[in-house]
């Protein structure tokens, strides 16, 4: 299975996870894989999205990492200490190995940490860490965040009722002639995800309240106990 991958090693300044995670602040990743998927970057990168995340309605998140992929536009770089008050703003294309293309930024309106780099060798620390997982609606993605979604919730479920970990897909109508959307919308009317299908959704507040309110069904394998790919052929029609 193709993952997001670099040729070029670099990476950003990270600081280490807490012991107890179920102290940590609040994340989201945001992967879009190796594709390009700029309409996205844009909405994640507005200070409104990230004035709206920090709010308690809204899930209270105080941290943000993004894999941004092929696209031409960097994450938060139209963000300045004019648009949501930072009280600190770096941002750093550093050579560290490890990531490609890595910002580095922080403190974005006194209370959102955030990050972002181009590839990684591997996604799944960064999809393992997160409360929320904002994915493009590749099919690898999609099967990989309802399996950590799933083993999450079900060890929270167990321990107090902590915060549901949630996959989102944000579909990408440029791709494939609509057939990843299909498959997404296939996938939330089972309840095993919440898609958003124009990323300028994510702007809106009401948005990201039903995201918060949203109840992830446990993705056993498909229907029925059958694997995810025998899920992927019948709702496109395909033979066994």
């Amino acid at each position: 299975r193709r993952r997001a991958e670099s040729t070029t090693a670099s990476s950003s300044i990270r600081a280490p996870l807490p012991t107890m995670r179920r102290n940590r602040p609040r994340s989201i990743f945001v992967t879009v894989g190796t594709t390009k998927f700029d309409s996205l970057i844009e909405a994640i990168s507005d200070p409104q999205f990230l004035t709206h995340i920090s709010r308690t309605d809204c899930g209270a998140y105080a941290s943000l990492t993004v894999q941004y992929g092929r696209g031409s536009v960097i994450p938060f770089a139209a963000t300045t200490s004019n648009d949501v008050g930072c009280k600190e703003v770096e941002t750093d294309l550093c050579g560290v190995a490890g990531n490609a293309g890595a910002v580095d930024k922080k403190d974005v309106h006194g209370i959102i940490s955030c990050d972002a780099y181009q590839f990684k060798p591997s996604l799944r620390q960064d999809m393992e860490d997160a409360d929320l997982i904002l994915s493009h609606a590749g099919a690898g993605s999609i099967m990989e965040g309802m399996e950590l979604c799933t083993a999450a919730n079900g060890s929270r479920s167990k321990n107090g009722g902590r915060q549901r970990k949630r996959l989102v897909v944000v579909t990408n109508a440029a791709l494939m002639h609509g057939h990843q959307s299909e498959l997404a919308d296939a996938l939330e009317a089972r309840g095993h995800l919440y898609v958003v299908r124009d990323p300028k959704e994510l702007l809106q507040e009401d948005t990201l309240k039903r995201i918060e309110a949203f109840d992830q069904v446990p993705f056993e394998g498909g229907d029925g106990g059958a694997d995810f790919a025998a899920l992927v052929d019948a709702h496109f029609g395909f033979e066994p």
